[in-house]
C-alpha cells in the first residue's frame, strides 16, 4: 500500500499533526517541583532577637514546602534545642534555620574564667569578655590581672580555653 498517495497520504498528515500539538502542548505545561507537606513549629506570639522561641510559645501548623526547599525550615522542635532567634519571628510563620543562633554562653562585659592549659600545665585567671559567643567560637577577652587582650574558645562550661 503506498501512503504518498489518496486517504492514506490524509491520515498520515493529520497524525504527524497531532502528535506535533500534543508534544506543544506538553511542552507548554511547567513542569511542577515535587513539594510535600509538612507540619512544622511556628511561634504562637513575636519572637525578638535573642529570645528563646520556646519561652514564647509553639503550635505546629501545617505548609506545603518544595522539595529543595525543605531543608531550610525548622520541621521539629528539637531543632529548636539551644538556639534564639536571630530576627523577628512573626506568629504563625514558618522559621527558617538562618533565622536561629546558638544562645550567646558568654556576654560582652560579663566576668569570664581564663584557662590556659599546655603540656600538663593548667593556669586560671580571671577576665572580661569584650564579646558575646555561644560556646565553640572564639571570644576576645581581657586579661583583669594584666590587661592584656588574649583570645580563646568558649567551653561548655563557660569559661575560655586558652591553648600555648
Amino acid at each position: 500500500m503506498d501512503i504518498t498517495r489518496g486517504p492514506g497520504r490524509i491520515l498520515v498528515v493529520l497524525y504527524a499533526c497531532a502528535v506535533a500539538l500534543a508534544a506543544v502542548f506538553l511542552l507548554s505545561v511547567p513542569v511542577r517541583a515535587l513539594s510535600a507537606e509538612l507540619d512544622m513549629p511556628v511561634p504562637t506570639a513575636v519572637v525578638y532577637p535573642g529570645q528563646n522561641v520556646f519561652e514564647r510559645g509553639l503550635e505546629r501548623k501545617a505548609y506545603i514546602v518544595k522539595d529543595e526547599k525543605m531543608a531550610l525550615y525548622v520541621a521539629d522542635e528539637a531543632m529548636l534545642e539551644g538556639r534564639v532567634a536571630r530576627r523577628t519571628l512573626l506568629p504563625g510563620r514558618p522559621i527558617l534555620l538562618s533565622d536561629l543562633k546558638l544562645a550567646d554562653l558568654v556576654s560582652a562585659g560579663a566576668a569570664v574564667t581564663l584557662v590556659y592549659e599546655a603540656d600538663g600545665l593548667t593556669i586560671t585567671g580571671l577576665g572580661t569578655a569584650l564579646q558575646s559567643a555561644p560556646a565553640g567560637q572564639i571570644v576576645r577577652v581581657r586579661n583583669a590581672d594584666s590587661g592584656v587582650i588574649v583570645s580563646g574558645v568558649v567551653a561548655p562550661d563557660g569559661s575560655i580555653r586558652i591553648r600555648g
